[in-house]
């Protein structure tokens, strides 16, 4: 069985389903409620579970109510959390969101800093073992470790590269992972504003020893470089729910598919699609797709056009 190593943050989404964004400090009722484990790495490794792959979590919670949360959902959708390390006097990362009706998404993040950077721990000797390795930018310390052992092991390396507030850390794992596959605003980011989408990737695939150099862009689909020059496969048209955790799913979906061979395009078809079946459904990554609900989908979807969802990223 195909198996994929996942590092980087957890945290607990509290989802209320909004009728709009306020627009000053007021009272909303939500019409729906949701909860669930989340963050880059956690949902691409629940993703990749679910997709019927083995899927291991290293990551870092507080030992606290949330952390037990994180753990238990982990734990539901058969991710191998034995290395979820529980920080003491330290609490776990936690997101509010609302959702509107046409999937848009607000969040408020916690992040504590008192939760220890540390990595020395991780038993980088098992990276051996897996087909591949998903690193997000949350926990750059231990995506480095991981991505350097995997990448001298020969093991291809998928960086989902988001945005985040500390540049320095993106801009360092970018040149070290296989496979590089931005959000847009972390695209800019890295690559600056000068010149359309297919110059920013090729400055960043010229930079360093990629095999692929992408970008989600939501309705607009995905575009990426790599040996065979710019390609780009568009979006699934669907009706969007719930943007939430879409661009997580998206990276957990395409390591998957790079873990078990498949040719780029093929990987961001695949990715595109599963990330759109959860764009139909309202919960966050507690909606996260199966195989067979992949599959079903896949049947009854005539094309792979222009979509109404409104960020992958």
């Amino acid at each position: 069985m195909t198996a994929v190593l996942c590092v980087g943050i957890a945290v607990y989404d509290e989802i209320f389903a909004l009728p709009a964004f306020p627009t000053k400090p007021t009272k909303i009722f939500a019409s729906n409620f949701a909860s669930a484990a989340g963050g880059p790495a956690a949902n691409a490794a629940i993703t990749i579970a679910r997709q019927g792959a083995e899927a291991t979590l290293w990551a870092r919670v507080g030992n606290d109510m949330q952390g037990d949360r994180i753990v238990a959902d982990l734990e539901r959708s058969r991710v191998n959390v034995s290395c979820v390390r529980r920080i003491d006097e330290a609490r776990s990362g936690i997101s509010a969101v609302g959702v509107t009706e046409d999937g848009e998404r607000m969040l408020l993040v916690f992040a504590d800093p008192n939760l220890d950077t540390d990595a020395s721990w991780l038993p980088l000797d098992e990276v051996a073992g897996y087909d591949a390795v998903l690193a997000d930018v949350r926990w750059p310390v231990a995506s480095k470790a991981v991505i350097a052992r995997a990448r001298a092991l020969g093991k291809p390396t998928v960086l989902d590269a988001d945005l985040t507030s500390d540049f320095a850390a993106l801009a360092g794992l970018v040149p070290l992972a296989s496979h590089v596959v931005f959000s847009e605003p972390a695209l800019v980011q890295v690559a600056g504003e000068t010149g359309d989408v297919e110059a920013r990737l090729q400055r960043i695939y010229d930079a360093g020893e990629h095999e692929l150099v992408g970008v989600t862009m939501g309705e607009l689909g995905a575009s990426w470089i790599d040996a065979q020059g710019f390609q780009h496969e568009p979006a699934v048209s669907i009706r969007a729910v719930d943007t939430l955790a879409a661009g997580d799913v998206f990276h957990g979906a395409f390591a998957l598919a790079v873990a078990r061979g498949l040719a780029p395009r093929a990987a961001m078809r695949f990715a595109n699609l599963v990330a759109a079946v959860k764009c139909t459904r309202w919960g966050g990554g507690a909606t996260i797709p199966t195989a067979a609900e992949v599959e079903a989908f896949t049947a009854q979807t005539d094309s792979v056009s222009t979509t109404h969802t409104k960020d992958f990223a």
